[in-house]
């Protein structure tokens, strides 16, 4: 009878050690592998503004809502200017039924309506930087607004407010509800 126990414990240690290797096999390997997903998504539009390229881990496309959902590191780039952000919502102008009727089997050009970006926004545009939680850019305007305690930096300049407006063809900002701690040249 000792034999037997003795026999039954070296086989329990064996299976013991067994399932201790096994699982720091699996840990390493979930530990290896997570964050190394390789699948890209990537969106390309040429608009009057030049190329807008899009790329993230999914991209989910609604014709009745006339948008694109883009989740996963998502990053925009368009000329000199680069947005990254979670998640992004890009609306297009609905297209009315006459259009539909009429260019009909040919492949209709959606002009760009507004763009939403959530999550750990950072937007670089030349020198300035701005951060926030959520910027919605309307395109008929060319104005971007930033809110979620947005930041903005250039040099060693730095505007920070609750909502902050960018008038692109204006070179302008509006800050509401902040401060500025400007450095002077």
């Amino acid at each position: 009878m000792r034999s037997v126990r003795t026999s039954g414990q070296e086989y329990g240690k064996r299976q013991t050690i067994i399932a201790y290797i096994t699982l720091f096999i699996l840990l390493i390997w979930t530990v290896t592998c997570e964050g190394k997903d390789e699948s890209i998504t990537r969106f390309v539009s040429q608009d009057q503004g030049g190329t807008l390229s899009i790329s993230s881990g999914k991209m989910t496309l609604n014709n009745q809502m006339n948008s694109i959902v883009f989740e996963g590191d998502v990053i925009i780039e368009q000329e000199a200017m680069t947005l990254k952000a979670d998640i992004v919502d890009v609306v297009f102008e609905p297209v009315s039924d006459k259009e539909n009727r009429s260019i009909d089997g040919v492949e209709r050009k959606r002009s760009l309506s507004t763009i939403t970006a959530a999550g750990d926004i950072k937007f670089i545009h030349g020198d300035r930087t701005v951060f926030a939680d959520k910027v919605v850019y309307y395109r008929k305007d060319e104005v971007m607004v930033f809110t979620g305690s947005p930041t903005i930096r250039e040099g060693l300049d730095k505007l920070q407010g609750e909502k902050i407006t960018v008038f692109i063809l204006e070179d302008r900002v509006v800050v509401e509800g902040g401060e500025a701690i400007i450095h002077p040249k």
